[in-house]
């Protein structure tokens, strides 16, 4: 497919029905979906859409065990008895855990993730979102075993591993099958909702291990791992009811099943059945449209044609959320204890960070529809680089409990100006961005960025606060890499709000600046020299796609 380049900022891309190979009366009825989708506001799609709000949340919610593992791998570090049990004996009385074990144990759940992840790449694009999530479910309840009865470091090391492998698979397949349950009015919605489980898994694991912090015994540590037995068996079961992705059914040839799975998206009686056929449509439409830019199927099309610079973005954009900063925020009980703040007060911050987290994420909610996914990200770049100036600035002059108070605050700034931006809109970015017949494989790969990033940090921030005495002049190593986000997010993220998976496959295939997507307009049903009548006739132009400027 040829891409067009031109000057003029109000163009329009138009796809001739020809294109698609489908018989135009199948295209009059994606046609009539995709109107009924963009006319569907967001109040009006969360009345009629409950059932399949429902199954994405509740699927998401997996992803709780996840921040609730980082608010416990990040605050143990200070905790007396688990240093007794892991650390070793020090000259002075003290028990300490090395930095090089501290760094494995913190990247053991990543490494895992890593291959959960690319697993799930596979197994949901074969096998599907429903049956990959159950079998998951029942991998984590056994790994959990691991950390809760770990007696050596070792053994701690492959607990967090075991348990990475499927946080990784929760990861990915959650916001795909929310980016595809829900309708366009409510994806970003849905699909952030994979944040907000994030922050309260981090505030209720914070707060547990708040809570255990006077319990005299090894069960102060061991308690909140047994506490993630709460989540798999009621997630197990919901599961077993949720609806597949009709996206994957459709892309196997499932029509049928499809239909079931559309219709038990929404309220009863919501669809007729000829909705149902015109949803089908849309869908076939989409999936028609990306095999003219690829010609073939299979994983690799992530590397194809525009799925090259799709990939590219959506990897890039979810790799933003370790290098912007806010990751090292999560050891801030080893920042300021190191600084003077006492343990009891540096939790308290703590906790207050993984809080900001929540409240930012629920706030940033109501701007979604209003301000598009792109400017929120370059403005969360902006005021999130202003926080660890200050950061820094602080970290340099010397630390009275006032300086410490004030890192502190800027910390929960930090986390509450990410929760606005970068935190929930990565999620909705990378939603959206890729391809719908290799979403799930793209999105794995995104996670992939975002965990081998989080290595690379995880190996660095120990030895940065700790062997090479930075401590909270770490800040200015992070302000420098925020900065370069920034420019990458500046001139390759497109804006992708109000727009269907078929209009950014036509943006996409035609090359369209990431600057234009905003003001390009899109015709993905023009009708050229034919009428919308059922017809035999197969024998098209696979490259008639035309691009219009209007002057």
């Amino acid at each position: 497919m040829a891409p067009t380049t031109t000057n003029n900022t109000h163009d329009q891309l138009e796809v001739h029905n020809e294109a698609t190979g489908m018989d135009p009366y199948l295209v009059a009825q994606a046609k009539a979906a995709h109107e009924r989708d963009m006319e569907l506001g967001f109040r009006k799609a969360l009345k009629n859409f409950g059932p399949g709000i429902f199954f994405s949340m509740m699927l998401s919610v997996a992803l709780i065990m996840e921040g609730f593992d980082v608010a416990i791998n990040g605050s143990y570090w200070g905790q007396s008895w688990f240093l007794k049990r892991f650390g070793t004996l020090q000259p002075d009385g003290k028990y300490v855990v090395s930095a090089s074990w501290q760094a494995a144990c913190g990247n053991a759940s990543g490494v895992g993730s890593l291959i959960g992840l690319m697993a799930n790449g596979y197994s949901q694009y074969h096998w599907g979102s429903k049956p990959t999530y159950l079998v998951a479910m029942v991998g984590m309840a056994a790994a959990i075993f691991l950390p809760v009865f770990a007696t050596n470091v070792k053994v701690l090391f492959a607990g967090n591993f075991a348990c990475g492998l499927f946080w990784g698979v929760f990861q990915t397949l959650t916001t795909a099958y929310a980016s595809e349950i829900a309708p366009t009015a409510l994806r970003a919605h849905m699909t952030s909702f994979v944040n907000i489980c994030w922050a309260c898994g981090l505030f209720i694991g914070s707060g547990v291990v708040r809570g255990t912090l006077h319990i005299d015994s090894y069960m102060s540590y061991r308690l909140p791992f047994m506490l993630q037995w709460i989540w798999p068996v009621p997630l197990f079961v919901c599961a077993c009811f949720a609806p597949e992705s009709p996206w994957f059914l459709v892309r196997k040839g499932k029509e049928e099943k499809a239909r079931r799975a559309i219709r038990r998206t929404a309220r009863k009686g919501y669809f007729s059945e000829a909705d149902l056929d015109a949803e089908v449509a849309l869908i076939r439409h989409t999936l028609e449209i990306e095999k003219n830019e690829t010609k073939q199927q299979g994983l690799l099309n992530c590397f194809r044609g525009s799925n090259l610079r799709r990939t590219e973005i959506t990897c890039l954009t979810y790799a933003i959320q370790t290098w912007c900063g806010q990751p090292m925020t999560g050891l801030a009980t080893q920042i300021l204890t190191r600084a003077g703040m006492n343990e009891d007060n540096a939790f308290n911050i703590n906790m207050g960070m993984f809080g900001m987290l929540f409240i930012g994420t629920v706030l940033v909610w109501g701007g979604m529809g209003k301000w598009g996914r792109r400017r929120i990200y370059l403005i969360g770049q902006v005021a999130v680089a202003l926080c660890l100036l200050g950061m820094g600035i602080l970290g340099s002059v010397k630390q009275t409990p006032n300086v410490l108070y004030g890192i502190g605050a800027f910390m929960m700034l930090l986390n509450l100006v990410f929760a606005c931006s970068l935190g929930p809109l990565c999620y909705a970015i990378v939603g959206e961005l890729p391809g719908a017949e290799v979403r799930g494989p793209t999105i794995a790969l995104a996670r992939a960025t975002y965990g081998i990033s989080g290595v690379i940090t995880g190996q660095l921030n120990p030895r940065m606060i700790t062997e090479w005495g930075w401590n909270v002049k770490v800040a200015y190593f992070y302000l420098g890499t925020c900065i370069i986000g920034l420019v990458y997010t500046y001139f390759r993220l497109p804006e992708t709000q109000h727009r269907s998976f078929g209009e950014l496959d036509v943006l996409f295939n035609n090359r369209v600046p990431a600057r234009k997507f905003r003001t390009t307009k899109v015709d993905q049903f023009y009708e050229h020299g034919g009428s919308n009548t059922p017809t035999d006739e197969k024998d098209f132009d696979k490259e008639a796609v035309s691009h219009v400027e209007r002057v």
